[in-house]
């Protein structure tokens, strides 16, 4: 039997999904009894040079050749961004159409919203492309959740990020370097601000936030640092110490309350998301029963995504889908820490001994893992004893003594899972 697809976007992720549906459909049709068919795939340029050849005749500049067709049963939307992807997501379930997007922005703003519209049209809504690229998370959480509870999501979500930062940290690259060549292979868009300051990766932490604890976030009330936060300073320091600098997004769930952000963080470098480099994700998810399970794969790139996209495919064609919980009413994110471990660098206004900067630090309850002053600035990994960041980081101010330049967490291979409040001081761009 044919089932006719209108694919709506034709870029890095749309191109892959064309090439795996059109190479497979056959193997598709045994495994489901279905031969997948993309009729219509729009654009916005049809006479643009493309790597995909042969599919002239099925380009349209007009959506509603997709979204009026009936022999259409399913839309694919790689489209990205709300305007137009939001009206045409809503159109193509009003009219029965099953929906498979890898929309992360779209999801985290309105997916509960056009989850409900697809249930009340008995239709699909699949968006597993939308985190992680070729990582099944989404699946791995639906499966999961049926036999523990989840109380802690969270990872490297953002491979152009984890891109940029392997080829400063590994390679010596200066970022401008760096962020070229993420954008000359197709990993970073000519503005790269949805990337570097960390929207990617807040709009997929929201998506995992919804899935893994069945709450309703709001985006705007999750705190959000991007990599434009590190200085050099920062990258020495930490390697210096056995550390890398990573993207990190992450949430828990505790007492009816969520904690979370999107910051860089320093992994100690023989912890196993130290090595996940280049375009390559890691999430970790965290609940009573499984304990702790890390899933690694491609991020990024046209076929590793495009490979989610088809999965969410065969599971429409197969008539698969776990029902979730309904999410609870909206909650507020609190700015947390999943960590007492924490990197600082200070600029002092004035030379003094350094026996005097650490006893300011020893008197307010802190130790230290590793700490360096040469005159001009002083830089520590420390452990709060009473994980009151807040307060020290008020004692340090009020000394007026110092300009705190800059404080990450730290995720090291013990680390605590109490949840604390902490403020995260920026620091100046790479």
């Amino acid at each position: 039997m044919e089932f006719k697809i209108g694919l709506l976007g034709l870029g890095t992720v749309g191109s892959g999904v064309y090439k795996i549906v059109t190479s497979r459909k056959q193997h598709i049709k045994q495994k489901t009894g279905f031969y997948p068919e993309i009729k219509k795939i729009l654009v916005k340029h049809p006479d643009k040079p493309r790597n995909v050849n042969g599919i002239d005749e099925i380009l349209t500049t007009d959506a509603n050749e997709i979204l009026c067709d009936s022999e259409i049963s399913a839309i694919i939307e790689v489209m990205g961004g709300i305007d137009p992807a939001y009206d045409y997501v809503k159109k193509a379930i009003i009219s029965k159409k099953h929906v498979i997007t890898a929309n992360k922005e779209l999801i985290a703003k309105y997916g509960d919203e056009l989850r409900e519209m697809a249930d009340e049209n008995g239709v699909f809504l699949k968006f597993e492309a939308s985190v992680a690229g070729a990582i099944p998370i989404i699946h791995q959480i639906e499966r999961l959740k049926i036999t523990d509870e989840i109380n802690f999501v969270g990872g490297i979500i953002n491979g152009t990020t984890n891109y940029i930062l392997t080829q400063i940290i590994e390679k010596g690259m200066k970022y401008d370097e760096a962020l070229a060549s993420a954008q000359k292979r197709g990993y970073a868009e000519s503005n790269p601000d949805y990337d570097i300051k960390g929207f990617d990766a807040l709009y997929k932490l929201v998506i995992l936030i919804k899935k893994a604890f069945d709450v309703d976030v709001s985006v705007n009330s999750i705190m959000r640092y991007g990599i434009n936060e590190i200085k050099y300073d920062d990258i020495y320091y930490a390697g210096k110490w056995g550390y890398k600098i990573k993207p990190f997004a992450w949430a828990k769930y505790e007492k009816g309350n969520v904690y979370g952000s999107v910051e860089p963080v320093l992994i100690e470098a023989n912890n196993i998301l130290a090595s996940v480099g280049d375009v390559n994700n890691a999430v970790i998810l965290r609940g009573d029963g499984f304990k702790e399970l890390i899933f690694i794969g491609k991020g990024a790139g046209q076929m590793p995504t495009g490979d989610s996209v088809v999965a969410d495919l065969i599971d429409v064609l197969l008539n698969y889908d776990i029902k979730t919980n309904r999410t609870s009413k909206r909650i507020l994110v609190f700015n947390g820490s999943f960590t007492d471990v924490f990197y600082i660098r200070l600029k002092p206004f004035y030379k003094f001994n350094i026996k005097n900067i650490l006893k300011i630090f020893t008197d307010n309850g802190a130790s230290f893992n590793g700490s360096v002053y040469d005159g001009n600035t002083f830089a520590a990994v420390f452990k709060l004893f009473d994980n009151d960041i807040n307060r020290f980081i008020e004692s340090l101010e009020n000394k007026k003594m110092f300009t705190i330049e800059s404080l990450f967490k730290v995720l090291y291979n013990d680390n605590e899972e109490d949840i604390r409040h902490v403020n995260t001081i920026e620091s100046e761009a790479i």
